[in-house]
């Protein structure tokens, strides 16, 4: 029966000899599945290349205004320069005495004229002649124009786990005295063809709850775990896992920083792996974990490689 069942698209229930119900069989469902996975699947792609054409559309539009803007100040400019040669050549245009009397009115001619120069020059510099758009994607499909890619990234974890003394460190080469964050802190960190922004909120107890502000846009989540500290790592999971569960952060990638690799008797990665459950609630995510030390930067910039190389489609962008 059962093989029945998957080699027909229907089954049927048969009484005193007529056909008096037809349900979907195995196979017929398991392709219903398949078409309404795909269907979805067209329709957010849809969606993507929508929200993609109307960037590159608002980037034409924007260039074009600043063109304009260009070209009505080069036509002032030029119209300034005109009116000063003039003027020029009808005072050099008099009698010698006049123009000796006029010597101070020709030196600031002269004077206008050197600047409307230099205003060109500096106009010409600023003017990008390249017509070409460059674009690139992300792997969430997203469309990036400019040579650099901007990457939304928000930092969470426990307090004190040493969430700011990363993004300081990253930021400015710099070690920062652990201090605890009220609110947030942002900074915009650019590694080879990324321009990282970097939220850092508080992760005291009463601010944990306003983590969820911090979600939207999110394409990358960086959790920060204080791997000297063995008796919180529990209260980490439970933040972690509830993190995991956010709408917003669904198709956000996770790079767990397991800190204070350099204090004595500090878990291994391994061991912060299996106290987390990574393999179990990371399931079906893109994920990494990445020994580090904030102080030293030890580890830092190997988890922003794994960021690279997850966030930019493949072939789109090089990142070395």
């Amino acid at each position: 029966m059962e093989q029945d069942q998957l080699e027909d698209n229907y089954n049927y229930q048969v009484k005193d000899g007529d056909i008096f119900n037809q349900v979907p069989g195995t196979a017929e469902n398991a392709r219903s599945c398949v078409r309404a996975y795909f269907s979805d699947l067209h329709e957010t792609l849809c969606r993507q290349e929508e929200m993609a054409l109307s960037v590159v559309d608002a980037h034409v539009r924007e260039k074009l205004i600043w063109l304009r803007q260009q070209q009505e100040d080069m036509t002032i400019l030029l119209s300034q320069v005109s009116t000063a040669c003039l003027h020029c050549e009808k005072t050099l245009q008099q009698d010698d005495c006049r123009v000796v009397l006029a010597k101070q009115e020709i030196t600031r001619l002269l004077e206008t004229l050197q600047k409307q120069q230099q205003q060109f020059t500096e106009v010409a510099d600023h003017i990008q002649l390249d017509a070409s758009i460059p674009v690139t994607f992300t792997k969430d499909n997203r469309v990036h124009i400019g040579p650099k890619m901007e990457i939304r990234v928000v930092t969470l974890g426990l307090d004190g786990a040493g969430k700011t003394t990363i993004l300081f460190k990253l930021k400015q080469d710099e070690f920062m005295q652990p201090i605890p964050t009220i609110g947030f802190n942002v900074e915009t960190v650019e590694y080879k063809n990324l321009k990282f922004t970097i939220w850092d909120v508080g992760g005291k107890h009463k601010l944990r709850p306003l983590w969820k502000h911090y979600y939207l846009n999110t394409q990358a989540v960086v959790f920060v775990v204080d791997s000297s500290h063995r008796d919180r790592v529990s209260e980490a999971h439970s933040e972690l896992a509830k993190l995991l569960t956010e709408k917003e952060l669904r198709d956000a990638l996770l790079l767990i920083f397991a800190n204070k690799q350099d204090v004595a008797g500090a878990l291994s990665v391994e061991e912060i792996t299996e106290l987390l459950s990574l393999h179990k609630l990371c399931c079906g995510r893109s994920w990494y974990i990445q020994g580090c030390d904030a102080r030293s930067g030890m580890g830092l910039y190997e988890g922003l490689d794994w960021l690279s190389r997850q966030l930019v489609a493949a072939g789109v962008l090089d990142v070395a």
